[in-house]
């Protein structure tokens, strides 16, 4: 992966060489969409820690309106909207513009995963983010001499996409196993004899607590006996 790639807010490059073999990126420029939704949308995959497949899935379900965002930072006139129990937050919207050119950005990277034959199931979205991309301006239609009303302004968002493939879990050396085995069995032997010597202990003890009651019980008997 070359350095320096621009558009991109996360350190590809200070990755080692290894971790940039299971990273696909893709990026979204100038996107027709309003930024504010296009942060929620990014934030709320960021705070479940989806995997890629999940995102779009979800991004499918806001599409279809099953499923709300939930706006938590620009929630003014937000109403309520009903299965939010699990973002533990009750304003909401479907974005459905957002959504759509987000899950296009999504499903590039997953296309650009499967180019390097990364497993798909173990793709997990280490970043995505919203950026306001650059203002276009431009003069509206005339409407008189010197008559002018402002410019027109327009602004499209960049959005940015970073997957991960898992590694698979590591499976543990038999050597230290083996070691830390026989230590704990030197260790059971000790525990073990130990606790036999304690029982032994014991044992003898109440024997001897028993002969004692024996021997006083009896002199009581012969006490009375004699008066």
């Amino acid at each position: 992966m070359p350095k320096g790639r621009s558009g991109y807010s996360f350190p590809i490059e200070a990755l080692p060489e290894s971790d940039r073999a299971r990273i696909a990126i893709a990026l979204g420029k100038d996107l027709p969409i309003k930024w504010k939704h296009a942060r929620e949308i990014a934030n709320a995959i960021m705070e479940r820690k989806f995997f890629l497949k999940e995102a779009i899935k979800y991004l499918r379900a806001v599409i279809r309106q099953e499923e709300a965002v939930p706006f938590k930072r620009f929630n003014s006139n937000v109403g309520h909207r009903k299965g939010m129990d699990k973002w533990k937050w009750p304003a909401g919207r479907y974005p459905k513009k957002a959504s759509k050119y987000i899950l296009k950005v999504l499903e590039n990277a997953l296309n650009n995963a499967r180019q390097k034959q990364l497993d798909e199931s173990r793709l997990k979205i280490l970043l995505i983010a919203a950026h306001k991309g650059r203002v276009l301006r431009r003069r509206p239609d005339r409407l008189g001499p010197g008559i002018l009303h402002g410019w027109k302004i327009s602004r499209g968002t960049n959005v940015e996409v970073i997957v991960m493939e898992l590694p698979e879990e590591e499976e543990i050396e038999v050597p230290e196993l083996e070691e830390e085995t026989e230590i704990t069995e030197e260790e059971t032997e000790s525990t073990e004899e130990s606790e036999e010597s304690e029982e032994l202990e014991e044992i003898e003890e109440e024997a001897s607590t028993e002969g004692d009651l024996e021997e006083n019980k009896l002199e009581e008997n012969l006490m009375e006996a004699d008066e």
